[in-house]
């Protein structure tokens, strides 16, 4: 009898801690300084979460598009969750119009006057738009687990509130960690080091350059830039970005999201990127150094402005560039002009001598806003970035791509019969909900110097 009540009592705790569990949210403080949305508010099952509102009023050539609203701001509602999550999200005008993205989640919403409601099953991301509101990013992000302390070694702290360190240069084994609720103005600067991390629910305001580094590990935090590329990770291996946020605005160009150079056996995962330049660019700079086994999984990518969701290129000066795989990512937007006529969902663009080969893209979906082109492979002259000859693709392979807008083209372009684009594969791809099996099923534009393009 005591047996079968103690055992009661273990499934009892046990469902107890199971229910508590499923409805864990954990809030940060709003750093002082900054600004607070007068746009959105948000409730995490009950618990309000401060939404920041970001951004610059530098335009685009989008902006004319929405008739002159300030589209260049963005809203962030930053927490922490696990298990069953209800978001109440109250606009700051009645509700006429919204969309929950990535849209294939099928995420379904009350409206009632100014409040939409629905519940996640727990940490996820999500870019909704609402009215002609600037738009709203929820992070929610997982629950941390044995986070650093203050005074552990190796680690450099930074409490919730504003810290101006201007720079931080990283040493081997050290642990930088931002708690939620702290905002770190600084450049984060290292090269030639080791197990390094950063990591944390805080906010980085600034850009990152990290070279010659091993086991490189980024995590959770939320970085925000306004010049030049955002992460630039150089001759890298062995590292990874997960659950990291990027916004890029303000300056036109040169805004990247997460940029590995060089780099091999690197992973950016669930990861979030709304930027005014491409979100992920893989590159290869350095004659002497290649690229290998590149993945990018679980991405919410919003190309904003001249902006792709994942592109290889330009600059493929060194090789072989090879084994990149793209999975399960939503590319939301893919907008702006450029040097090839304008941005794609995705592309490769070989700008240099590398043999770009084995690239494998799968379960990607390319939602409605792509302004240019939906997908583009191009080996050009080799001038546009240099003057260096030109390469090679190679051995590309698209499973379960689904673009939705129909009236945008795919683009292969070679440039010579040494320099080609050869032995590519759809599998099982759609556009605007069509099967394509042949180039009658989209708009195909090839030139010659493209061989054996097949359709499964």
């Amino acid at each position: 009898m005591k047996f079968i009540f103690a055992s009661i009592i273990v499934v009892l705790m046990t469902f107890i801690s199971s229910n508590h569990l499923s409805a864990q949210v954990v809030t940060y403080p709003a750093p002082p300084g900054l600004t607070t949305s007068p746009d959105f508010s948000v409730k995490a099952n009950d618990k309000t979460i401060w939404v920041e509102k970001i951004g610059s009023n530098v335009h685009t050539p989008q902006y004319a598009l929405y008739g002159g609203i300030e589209m260049e701001y963005l809203n962030v509602a930053n927490f922490s969750c696990a298990g069953k999550v209800t978001l109440t999200i109250t606009a700051s005008s009645t509700i006429h119009s919204f969309v929950i993205r990535p849209k294939n989640l099928n995420l379904k919403a009350d409206v009632n006057g100014r409040n939409l409601s629905l519940t996640i099953a727990g940490p996820q991301k999500l870019y909704i738009e609402i009215n002609n509101l600037p738009h709203l990013a929820i992070f929610a992000n997982p629950v941390e687990v044995n986070p650093p302390k203050p005074g552990d070694p190796g680690v450099t702290y930074f409490a919730p509130g504003v810290h101006n360190p201007g720079t931080i240069n990283l040493k081997s084994n050290q642990t930088i960690y931002i708690a939620g609720g702290a905002i770190v103005n600084a450049n984060v600067r290292g090269s030639n080091l080791r197990n390094v991390k950063i990591i944390g629910r805080g906010l980085l305001q600034g850009n990152v350059k990290i070279s010659g580094t091993t086991n490189l590990e980024v995590n959770g935090i939320f970085i925000r830039n306004t010049k030049g590329w955002t992460n630039t990770l150089t001759d890298c291996h062995h590292s990874v970005y997960r659950n990291v946020k990027v916004f890029g605005y303000e300056d036109i160009y040169s805004v990247d999201g997460i940029n590995p150079v060089s780099c091999k056996d690197f992973t950016i995962d669930d990861c979030f990127m709304r930027c005014r330049d491409d979100c992920v660019a893989i590159k290869s700079m350095d004659y002497k150094l290649s690229v290998d086994s590149i993945r990018v999984i679980n991405c919410l990518l919003v190309g904003w402005a001249n902006s792709d969701g994942v592109t290889i290129g330009f600059e493929l000066n060194g090789g072989p560039v090879q084994n990149i795989l793209v999975k399960n990512c939503d590319i939301v937007y893919a907008r702006g002009g450029g040097r090839t006529g304008g941005h794609s969902a995705f592309s490769i663009v070989c700008d240099g001598p590398a043999r770009v080969q084995n690239i494998r893209y799968e379960d990607i979906r390319v939602e409605e806003n792509v302004e240019f082109k939906n997908l583009e492979m191009i080996v050009t002259d080799g001038t546009l970035y240099g003057t260096d000859p030109p390469g090679h693709i190679s051995n590309v392979y698209f499973k379960n791509i689904q673009w939705e807008n129909g009236s945008k083209p795919f683009i292969f372009t070679g440039y010579s019969s040494n320099n080609a684009i050869e032995d590519i594969t759809l599998d099982n791809c759609t556009v605007g909900g069509k099967k394509i099996t042949s180039t009658g099923d989209a708009i195909f534009k090839i030139t010659p110097y493209v061989r054996r393009i097949k359709f499964l």
